[in-house]
């Protein structure tokens, strides 16, 4: 009797964790986020090489490789506004990350309740940090930023931008989502401090892309290996209810 009271909390408390690690390893199914990662790397390779390749070409006066360059970008822009909407670049990336989880199946949580002005909060959000965006690369050009400043200076609206959508995106996205701005502001301190990890010459656009793009890829790596840790133990869990329900008919006779 002793052992079947201390068994029986034991297995309660085992049910309680599966939807702590349900909502877990959903929060933590990445590959979505890592593959936008990849296509928006390759959009920024397929946009810089042909701009950086094509100003060569004008200065040389060389009319060929120059129109190859100038139509190399119009498809690389082409393909930036196609992944930007949601209807084709969404799709697009739902079913690749659907054959990627493969056996795991499709599993997702039900968000917060989006009411219009939520909905407009966020687009208001979104234009202000478009424009925060313009408005550095203009006073960058116009030499009022210092080129080796704007990572440092990109964190009084990239931060809030993250941790916005962080909140936002709630329950969808975990805790670790706020590791992705937490690394970008270490990132910007050590610049200030003259730390040597910034970039010179022609590879100084770097040092934007890589705080951008790898602390994202970073945070993405993380939760994928995260949500694998939370998949098994989820998988424990339901081995253990599963051995309980056959042992409970033998238990009662």
């Amino acid at each position: 009797m002793n052992v079947e009271q201390n068994q029986e909390p034991q297995e309660i408390k085992k049910l309680k964790e599966i939807p702590k690690w349900t909502r877990r390893y959903t929060q933590n199914r990445t590959i979505p986020f890592l593959v936008s990662m990849a296509i928006f790397l390759l959009l920024f390779t397929a946009i810089w090489v042909p701009s950086y390749l094509g100003g060569k070409a004008y200065r040389s006066g060389s009319a060929p490789a120059l129109w190859i360059c100038i139509f190399a970008l119009v498809t690389a822009y082409v393909a930036l506004i196609f992944f930007c909407v949601p209807k084709w670049g969404g799709k697009f990336i739902e079913r690749i990350s659907r054959r990627l989880y493969g056996k795991e199946g499709v599993i997702t949580l039900t968000p917060h309740i989006r009411t219009k002005k939520h909905k407009q909060l966020g687009l208001v959000v979104g234009l202000v940090f478009a424009c925060c965006v313009v408005a550095s690369v203009q006073l960058g050009m116009r030499g009022y930023i210092p080129i080796e400043y704007m990572q440092p200076v990109s964190v009084l609206y990239v931060v809030p931008f993250l941790v916005f959508l962080a909140i936002w995106q709630r329950p969808v996205v975990g805790p670790l989502a706020l590791l992705w701005p937490t690394l970008y502001t270490f990132h910007a301190i050590l610049v200030v401090a003259d730390v040597p990890i910034q970039f010179s010459g022609k590879w100084q656009s770097l040092n934007m892309l890589i705080p951008i793009a790898g602390y994202g890829i970073l945070c993405g790596l993380l939760g994928h290996i995260y949500s694998r840790f939370a998949l098994r133990k989820l998988k424990k869990l339901a081995k253990a209810g599963e051995e309980n329900s056959t042992m409970e008919p033998e238990t009662n006779q």
